[in-house]
C-alpha cells in the first residue's frame, strides 16, 4: 500500500523555545509520504514542549530524528544517507532512526556506527522519553512493536501547529490489510485501523478553531476507513460529518483506491457550496488488467475509465492525479505500450510516476521475469514525459478563467504561491497579508 499514498518529498522543520532542556537542540528531517510528513510535526511538537529548540538539519545539533521511508531501496539508501550525514555533524548527539525502514530493518539501521536510538513507528508517540531517558554512554537499542500489536489507532501523534503552514493533515486511518504484492507497508505500519467518527470531528474543529484554511484527510488506506469499528461507518459517513460543521474549511482527500468514491462523494464535490475539493489522487498503480491482478488490485482499468468518465463530465474542471508503477515483474513492452496508450486517453492531470523496488517479504520479491534496471528507467522517463504533457494541457484550460486560490506561502523567487480546489498552483502576486485568505484569481498564463 505504500505507493497509494506517498508522493517522495524531503523538508526542513524550523521553530525555537527554550525552557526545562536549556536551549538543547534537535534536527529533524522526514522521507516519505503525507503521513511521514504529519508524523515529524507530531514529533517536532513533542520537542517543543519539553523545551528542544529545533533548528535546521544541516546545522549541529544535540538530538537528531529521521523520520525513514522503506517504499523503495532508495528510500532505504536516503534514509541511511541522512543518518550518517547527522553522525559526521555531531558525533557526540543522540541520533534517533524511526519510521517505516526502522520498523522493517532495526538490525540493520543497529548496525550504522553512531546511531543510539532505533524507533518503530508505534514508538513514535515517545520518541523524546526515549532521548531522554537514554544515558549518555549507553548502547545503542532498538524498540520496534511487532505488526501484530500495531492493532489500536495512536492518537499521541496528532498534530497541531504544522509548521506555520495553511494547510492542515488530519489523520484519520492507519495501516493496511491488502498486502498487495509489490507492498511493505502492511508490514511497516500494521493492521488497518481506523479513528473513531467523534475524534475525528472534534480534531477537525479543533484545526478550524486555529485558522486552518484547509484540511487533508490521510491514512495509509484512507477508502477502507471504518470498515473495522464497531459502529457501521463510512468515509462517505465521515466527510459528511466534516462538511457539515459551521464554516467548515476546504476538505482534501489524499491518496485513495478508485473503489472508495462513491456517488454521494461526487455528489458533495459537485456542490459549489460544498468545502469538499473537486480533487482526487487516484492510487491505480498501472494501465493494463493483467499486471493490476498480479499486484492484487481489486479494480480493473475498465472500472477506472468508468469513474473518470463519471467525474469529467460532472466537473469538466475536475482535477485527478495518479499513481503510475513501471518495471512490475512480468512487465513487458506490449504492457508498458498499452499502459502508456491508455494514460494519454485518461483525463489525468499528471502522473506520479514510480520504479518497482525490488521488497523483501513481499510476493512480487520472488516473481519471475524481474525487468531490468535500464529498461524501467527508459520506460520511466517516457511517462515522466507524457506526464508534463498532461500537466500543461489541464493547466491551459483554466487560461482566462477565475479560480480560487488557497495563499500559503512565498516561493524561493518570493512569489506568493496557492492551489485551487482541482490542486492547480498558482503565482500571485502581492503582500504577505494575503497568505492564508481565499482568493478570487484570474489566470493568465501557464509557465
Amino acid at each position: 500500500m505504500v505507493s497509494d499514498l506517498f508522493t517522495f518529498i524531503s523538508f526542513f522543520i524550523f521553530g525555537s523555545i527554550m525552557s526545562e532542556q536549556n536551549g538543547r537542540t534537535v534536527a529533524l528531517y522526514t522521507l516519505g509520504c503525507r503521513l511521514n510528513q504529519y508524523e515529524t510535526d507530531a514529533i517536532r511538537e513533542q520537542f517543543v514542549t519539553r523545551g528542544f529548540k529545533v533548528v535546521p538539519y544541516s546545522q549541529e545539533a544535540d538530538v537528531y530524528v529521521v523520520n525513514t521511508c522503506t517504499v523503495t531501496a532508495h528510500a532505504d539508501y536516503r534514509g541511511r544517507q541522512m543518518l550518517r550525514r547527522a553522525i559526521r555533524k555531531s558525533p557526540n548527539a543522540t541520533v534517533v532512526a524511526t519510521g517505516c525502514y526502522a520498523q522493517t530493518s532495526a538490525e540493520k539501521l543497529l548496525g550504522i556506527e553512531g546511531i543510539d536510538l532505533v524507533l518503530g513507528n508505534a514508538e513514535k508517540g515517545k520518541v523524546v522519553d526515549y532521548v531522554l531517558d537514554r544515558l549518555p554512554d549507553g548502547l545503542p537499542e532498538a524498540h520496534v512493536t511487532r505488526r501484530s500489536d500495531l492493532s489500536a489507532f495512536d492518537t499521541r501523534m496528532d498534530a497541531h501547529s504544522f509548521d506555520g503552514r495553511t494547510r492542515a493533515t488530519l489523520r484519520v486511518q492507519d495501516g493496511c490489510d491488502q498486502f498487495c504484492t509489490f507492498c511493505i507497508i502492511p508490514w511497516a505500519r500494521g493492521r488497518h485501523r481506523s479513528r473513531p467518527l467523534y475524534q475525528v470531528v472534534s480534531q477537525a474543529r479543533t484545526l478550524l478553531e486555529r485558522g486552518f484554511k484547509e484540511i487533508i484527510l490521510t491514512g495509509v488506506h484512507i477508502g477502507d476507513y471504518g470498515t473495522d469499528l464497531d459502529e457501521d461507518i463510512t468515509l462517505t459517513d465521515t466527510i459528511r460529518s466534516l462538511v457539515e460543521i459551521p464554516d467548515s474549511p476546504r476538505l482534501r482527500l489524499s491518496s485513495i483506491w478508485p473503489t472508495a468514491i462513491t456517488d454521494e462523494m461526487m455528489d458533495m464535490m459537485e456542490d459549489p457550496e460544498n468545502p469538499l475539493c473537486r480533487y482526487l489522487h487516484l492510487a491505480v498503480q498501472h494501465g493494463t488488467d493483467d499486471i493490476l491482478e498480479r499486484m492484487r488490485r481489486t479494480y480493473t482499468t475498465g472500472m477506472v475509465e468508468n469513474l473518470l468518465d463519471t467525474l469529467v463530465s460532472r466537473m469538466a474542471d475536475f482535477g485527478i492525479g495518479t499513481d503510475i508503477m513501471v518495471g512490475f515483474p512480468g512487465e513487458t513492452d506490449k504492457h508498458f505500450n498499452a499502459m502508456h496508450d491508455w494514460l494519454q486517453a485518461m483525463p489525468f492531470a499528471y502522473l506520479h510516476v514510480f520504479s518497482y523496488s525490488r521488497r523483501e517479504k513481499t510476493r512480487a520479491a520472488s516473481y519471475p521475469n524481474q525487468v531490468h534496471p535500464d529498461v524501467i528507467t527508459e520506460r520511466s522517463r517516457i511517462l515522466r514525459n507524457l506526464s508534463k504533457e498532461k500537466s500543461r494541457q489541464f493547466s491551459e484550460r483554466f487560461i482566462g478563467k477565475t479560480v480560487r486560490v488557497l495563499v500559503e506561502d512565498r516561493d524561493a523567487t518570493g512569489r506568493l504561491t496557492g492551489h485551487t480546489d482541482p490542486h492547480l498552483k498558482v503565482y500571485i502576486p502581492g503582500e504577505d497579508d494575503l497568505t492564508n485568505t481565499l482568493l478570487d484569481v484570474t489566470v493568465d498564463e501557464v509557465t
